[in-house]
């Protein structure tokens, strides 16, 4: 246990004390700053800070007095010098509430019906942070009006979640969702394949050089594998704490911004967290989806590293397994754009595609809660299938230093690892 632990402890001081982290860190926590803060930055610094289109809004008289002109009265109060916001009364009918919100043409829609002295007042808003505005004035209005001190506003939001009757998220959240969760996913993709590079390369060189030789004389090859994958999985949990710590200074740079600049509180996550009331869970399943897949491809790296006798023997062996993990990030980027569902939902069971498309299904609705979970479940069996097989041959490749070809010099690895374990 003490050799394992200082395994571990060695391969991790390798890692996190080279000026390559320390450099690369310095770069994405900038860059992650500035991610997170985009729309707030662009407020900020967007050309000229031009008067913002005025508001677009439908005013509906259905109440018993219908020749009032309601929406002259209520555009002289909704509309003032105090205000930063300016509203347009842009017409007095509308075909179909229920297409409010797929409307891009309009903002807010009020609907009054009943008796005009004490009406009920629908309201359909997209800026929410006009509401209280709304309902002040066109209360203050109406108190001018009739002396009525209080009348009933009913504020009709969108359907929960922003999803439709099946489930799925609307057309213009999922396409948000798309857009943003790929690039938020791009770190993940980044430190699975940095995790990976690592992992082989120590490999390689301490079998290069014939410390190999030396450390398995001390340890079980087993020792020696297993340590090699946990000081990977334990750089991935530093690395993987570091972005969520300048993620959370992006957002409270942000908070700041918003505090000390005349601009709304924007940013990613926020913008991420009114899109997907889910997000907690989904976050969860990205961790886990994140953590077993690494641990996947790390034990794939392991072996093929293992195989290799030299760098450019580990590079050409690589190939393939690089590839498996672009196929997996492109499948979770560019099928969601292509509405391609069914595929989403295959790619997302098979666990060399389900670490990147298990969560980003989730994320647009594609697949429930209760899919995600048997995806990962099916992940972490095959983990445990792969480290099972993968353990023997690793042993047996590690000490050898042969140069034949990649497949028959797997084969042959393969057949002396089980001959073994069955005599």
């Amino acid at each position: 246990m003490n050799k394992f632990k200082y395994l571990v402890t060695f391969g991790l001081k390798k890692r996190v004390w080279r000026k390559a982290f320390i450099i690369t860190n310095a770069i994405l926590g900038i860059a992650i700053l500035l991610i997170v803060n985009i729309p707030a930055l662009i407020d900020i610094f967007g050309p000229d800070h031009e008067q913002p289109d005025p508001f677009q809004v439908i005013v509906i008289n259905d109440t018993t007095d219908q020749t009032y002109d309601l929406s002259g009265s209520i555009d002289t109060y909704i509309n003032n010098e105090f205000i930063e916001d300016s509203y347009e009364i842009k017409g007095t009918t509308y075909e179909d509430s229920d297409d409010f919100w797929d409307d891009e043409d309009v903002d807010i829609l009020l609907i009054f019906s009943g008796d005009l002295q004490s009406p009920d007042i629908d309201m359909y808003i997209k800026p929410s942070h006009t509401q209280s505005h709304l309902v002040n004035n066109i209360q203050r209005f109406l108190n001018d009006y009739q002396g009525i001190e209080y009348a009933n506003f009913n504020l009709i939001e969108p359907d929960q979640n922003g999803e439709d009757d099946n489930g799925r998220l609307a057309p213009e959240d999922r396409m948000f969702i798309e857009g943003i969760v790929s690039i938020l996913f791009l770190p993940m993709f980044m430190l699975i394949v940095f995790a990976t590079q690592f992992l082989g390369v120590d490999i390689i060189e301490e079998k290069s050089s014939k410390a190999i030789e030396t450390i398995i004389a001390s340890v079980p090859a087993k020792v020696h594998f297993l340590s090699k994958i946990t000081a990977s999985v334990g750089f991935l949990f530093i690395q993987g704490s570091l972005l969520i710590i300048y993620g959370l200074l992006g957002a409270g740079l942000g908070r700041m911004m918003a505090s000390t600049v005349d601009t709304e509180a924007l940013s990613l996550f926020a913008e991420l967290s009114t899109r997907i009331p889910d997000w907690p869970i989904l976050l969860v399943l990205a961790i886990l989806f994140m953590l077993v897949g690494t641990v996947l491809f790390l034990t794939l790296s392991a072996l093929i590293a293992s195989i290799a006798t030299t760098q450019e023997d580990y590079q050409q062996f690589q190939a393939p397994l690089v590839l498996i993990l672009i196929s997996g990030f492109y499948i979770g980027i560019f099928l969601p754009m292509m509405g391609a569902d069914n595929l989403i939902k295959i790619a997302s069971f098979i666990p060399l595609f389900s670490p990147f498309v298990g969560p980003i299904a989730f994320a647009t609705g594609v697949t429930s809660l209760w899919h995600a979970l048997v995806s990962l479940l099916i992940l972490m069996l095959t983990v445990i299938l792969f480290m099972y097989l993968i353990s023997p041959i690793y042993k047996v490749a590690i000490l050898s230093y042969e140069e034949t070809k990649f497949f028959r010099r797997i084969g042959r690895y393969i057949k002396k690892a089980f001959s073994k374990k069955t005599t």
